[in-house]
């Protein structure tokens, strides 16, 4: 965990620096990165393009548009063995975590495809992945997927395409069916900041 909270924090730094003028500090900045991902054992993708690292986020909830389209998001995945694939996609107020979370085959059916019910659905039952997607705006909402699916229907260094669909609701709402609300959505991120551990990006990418 303190590692992957390195990387976290090493790649947060320089996106900040990416705006930067001097083209000095920017070299430095990414020799040191590269030398800690590979201290830690990851291997990374877009590190180089950090600063056209953007996603194009459509959510509704209940009919409403969550977000609007001048929000500037930045996606950072990263993937651990060939069970566990977490997207980090913020904005300065907001934040989308989405994890699929599956059995030592989950890499090996593309499109990858996980599978929600009830909010306590097991990789065992869906056949292999789970999806969990939580959504969150600062002094707005929380909300979490808690029955339904998503799809991640592109994946290679220079785009990511997540599109999802079911019921979800605030964490106080997870025994009350009754109040959940429709949600969908579709992300689109172009050169997001990629960390491979233990696991070869010629294993994901389709």
């Amino acid at each position: 965990m303190k590692k992957i909270n390195l990387i976290l924090v090493t790649i947060l730094v320089f996106i900040s620096c990416q705006n930067a003028k001097d083209k000095a500090t920017e070299s430095v900045t990414n020799s040191v990165i590269e030398k800690t991902l590979d201290q830690v054992g990851v291997a990374s993708e877009n590190i180089e393009r950090a600063n056209q690292n953007k996603a194009e986020i459509e959510i509704t909830y209940d009919g409403q548009n969550l977000f609007s389209k001048d929000e500037n998001f930045k996606t950072i995945m990263n993937t651990a063995g060939k069970q566990m694939m977490v997207f980090s996609i913020d904005s300065e107020d907001a934040k989308i975590n989405i994890s699929f979370s599956g059995l030592k085959d989950m890499l090996d059916v593309k499109p990858i495809i996980g599978k929600n019910k009830d909010g306590k659905l097991a990789p065992k039952d869906a056949n292999g992945t789970v999806v969990t997607i939580v959504i969150a705006k600062e002094n707005g909402f929380a909300y979490t997927l808690l029955d339904g699916e998503a799809t991640l229907s592109k994946l290679n260094q220079d785009e990511v395409v997540i599109e999802f669909s079911g019921k979800a609701g605030t964490f106080l709402d997870a025994n009350k069916p009754e109040n959940w609300k429709s949600m969908q959505g579709k992300i689109v991120s172009k050169y997001p900041v990629m960390n491979f551990i233990q696991v070869k990006k010629e294993e994901l990418f389709y």
